[in-house]
């Protein structure tokens, strides 16, 4: 009886992951302080929103493959989030204007979208439709390190979206550090 009870709780809170809309991300760029604001509707293909870190390793070691993605996949907006409170403005500017990734990277103030998004660790990727629909959320590959990765699942999830076919893996592993949230 007990597992039944935790399979309908477990189904119950898949589905509403599942019904959730992402129809906008809003922030200001870490490097510019240029607000932005994205529309998942204004995406062609969809949207893909990546929380990322500044010190974190296994999400340094994923920004080649985001520039790629990003570089590969023009139907498709990308942007960057940094939630993590324990990182100070001063490392969070040089650390992404090294990265130099081609697209923006917002600050999260009190990781209001790290817990909307329910995101957990970096990198930790969402695609979303264009109508707001979750399509994929989870790591960017396998791997904590990037260029060793046996499975691209975000990669998977683009283009599979890109060919106008059902994302195959809704779910997938994130792997890395975990995003340090306020004291509440």
């Amino acid at each position: 009886m007990k597992q039944l009870i935790c399979c309908l709780i477990l189904l119950t809170s898949l589905k509403l992951w599942a019904a959730k809309q992402i129809n906008s991300v809003d922030g200001t760029d870490v490097l510019t302080s240029k607000f932005h604001h994205l529309e998942s509707k204004a995406a062609k293909k969809g949207t893909v929103v990546v929380f990322l870190s500044a010190k974190c390793p296994c999400s340094a070691s994923h920004e080649a493959l985001l520039k790629d993605l990003s570089a590969q996949f023009k139907d498709f907006s990308f942007v960057g989030v940094h939630s993590n409170t324990d990182e100070n403005v001063e490392m969070t500017k040089n650390h992404f204007t090294q990265a130099a990734l081609p697209f923006p990277v917002i600050q999260d103030s009190k990781s209001r979208l790290a817990n909307e998004f329910e995101a957990l660790k970096t990198p930790h990727a969402f695609l979303i439709s264009p109508n707001g629909e979750v399509l994929y959320q989870g790591g960017v590959t396998d791997s904590n390190v990037g260029p060793s990765a046996k499975k691209h699942f975000l990669k998977d999830a683009i283009e599979d979206t890109q060919a106008g076919n059902p994302v195959r893996m809704k779910e997938g592993r994130a792997v890395g550090c975990y995003i340090q949230r306020e004291d509440t």
